[in-house]
């Protein structure tokens, strides 16, 4: 640029009337007044240069002097009427400044000189729009249809015909768009619902085929779709073969996009397809090795088919892979937890608090799992500590406030004429988990337990009865407790209906 610049200044400098020259250098100036100068003066050097003046032209539409530039692009029309070019470039600047009819006028001069066409058509209907007059635009849509069709006028009548409810008029259009170009996936697709509403199944899906395989249709919209269909209920089990096809093709077509790869495997997931889902994801790992969210996904789905020790095996790979591997730290610890190897959890939850020392929302986690873990382990001691610890980070934490509340009725055999220090303790921390969440059966559970120890019986009776409604029947330890409160109340007949029911949930206990 520089070398041009200087090449053609010192042009101009030896010869100040060497109009290309100005002309070369108004095309490479950065600066917009020196461009502007530049083409001035080579077209007062020679007014007639079509060019120079077109790229002056240009230059105001460029920066936004649309006056300048209507007048420069009206005078060019003037000299060189025969170039159709100009016609367009002022049709825009018409069209931007709403003045349609001038651009209507100059539809008319293009269209004389080179005939009718789709475009020119758009052109034209965008304007009569912008002048309100859209049943003028369908009229002259309608009959410009009798000289020139193509896919698209053919399915914005269709449209047309739909915004009136004629559908079988609309069909007619969109078939006709087919026709000329099988590939005119709008009008496949807008067909494909007019079928539907006419309960022609058959033609609905090979119809919405096309929309689903076409390269055109931009993969957002097609997951988008198909997720809506996904959840259309007993629309989508009655034909559910269908949809899976569709799904199969719709991941053919876009193998690599994120929502497709995402809904696809989902969807194979949840239809038991299960080896289908890990393969969308084994098919990216391949292609996209540094792909770390792929990997995820992939031990994610072997973590909710609970295979514990295949989600163990590929997080390790990715730990040692990836450079911030927490979430699959994370899951490979719980899946060493429900393997019941629990100083190998613990260690990986060790790990992610030395990664992320000043993450409380990790830290808060971790030292939940850990005190878990621990209890579950038989150490209370070290449990409790890490509750402790995990209850500085947030002292309502539910979850840590419930469990070690309930951890501690461990040492109780039997109720207390009066509470201790230690059920007093537990009875604060369950009351904070109740006020957060009064419907929730397994801390409804936890406070009426306790409640039991302190030997307020009738008020733990009408806090099991709450649990009740809220999932608690589904629970054998909730209703063992509820049985042995109502045993307390000398309630032996119902208490034996539930001790029965708590041994038919787990009738090995």
């Amino acid at each position: 640029y520089e070398q041009a610049t200087e090449l053609f200044k010192n042009i101009v400098s030896s010869e100040n009337d060497n109009d290309a020259a100005y002309y070369y250098l108004g095309l490479i100036a950065e600066d917009e007044l020196e461009k502007e100068s530049y083409l001035k003066q080579a077209i007062s050097l020679d007014s007639t240069n079509y060019w120079y003046q077109y790229a002056l032209a240009g230059h105001y539409l460029q920066s936004g002097n649309i006056d300048k530039a209507t007048s420069l692009y009206e005078s060019l029309i003037n000299q060189y009427p025969k170039k159709s070019s100009l016609y367009y470039d002022v049709i825009g600047i018409y069209m931007a400044g709403d003045d349609a009819q001038k651009a209507l006028d100059a539809l008319d001069v293009i269209e004389t000189r080179t005939g009718k066409s789709e475009t020119l058509a758009l052109a034209r209907i965008e304007l009569m729009f912008k002048q309100k007059e859209p049943q003028k635009a369908y009229d002259f849509l309608l009959d410009y249809y009798k000289d020139f069709r193509s896919p698209r006028l053919a399915t914005l009548i269709g449209d047309y015909y739909m915004g009136l409810y004629q559908e079988d008029e609309a069909l007619n259009y969109y078939q006709q768009a087919l026709e000329m170009d099988p590939t005119f996936v709008e009008a496949a697709y807008k067909a494909s619902h007019i079928y539907r509403s006419k309960g022609q199944y058959d033609n609905y899906f090979n119809y919405l085929r096309s929309f689903i395989k076409s390269n055109q249709i931009a993969p957002q919209g097609k997951a988008a779709y198909m997720e809506d269909l996904l959840k259309s209920g007993q629309f989508a089990q009655l034909f559910a073969p269908q949809i899976d096809s569709l799904m199969g093709e719709m991941y053919a077509t876009h193998p690599t996009d994120s929502l497709v790869t995402g809904l696809t495997a989902a969807y194979y997931y949840q239809s038991g397809q299960v080896d289908k889902a890990l393969d969308v994801y084994k098919r990216l790992m391949a292609d996209y090795p540094d792909d770390a969210a792929a990997a995820f996904n992939y031990c994610l789905i072997l973590y909710y088919a609970e295979d514990w020790y295949n989600v163990i095996s590929y997080s390790t790979v990715a730990i040692q892979q990836y450079s911030n591997p927490i979430d699959f730290l994370q899951m490979r610890g719980i899946a060493f937890w429900q393997v019941n190897e629990y100083d190998s959890s613990m260690q990986d939850y060790r790990t992610m608090l030395a990664m992320a020392p000043r993450d409380s929302a990790i830290a808060l986690s971790c030292y939940t799992a850990i005190g878990d873990l621990y209890h579950l382990d038989g150490n209370k001691k070290e449990a409790y500590k890490n509750y402790d610890k995990a209850l500085k980070i947030n002292p309502n934490y539910a979850p840590v406030l419930n469990n070690y509340a309930y951890y501690l009725t461990d040492a109780y055999t039997k109720p207390l004429s009066k509470p201790d220090a230690t059920l007093r303790k537990a009875m604060k921390m369950s009351l904070i988990t109740i006020q957060q969440e009064p419907d929730n059966a397994t801390y409804v559970d936890t406070y009426a337990w306790l409640l039991h120890l302190c030997g307020r019986d009738v008020e733990a009776k009408a806090m099991f009865k709450h649990a009740m409604l809220y999932g608690g029947k589904d629970s054998a330890t909730i209703l063992e407790h509820y049985a042995t409160v109502l045993q307390t109340l000398g309630e032996d007949a119902l208490a034996n209906i539930y001790f029965k029911q708590a041994k038919a949930l787990e009738p090995e206990e």
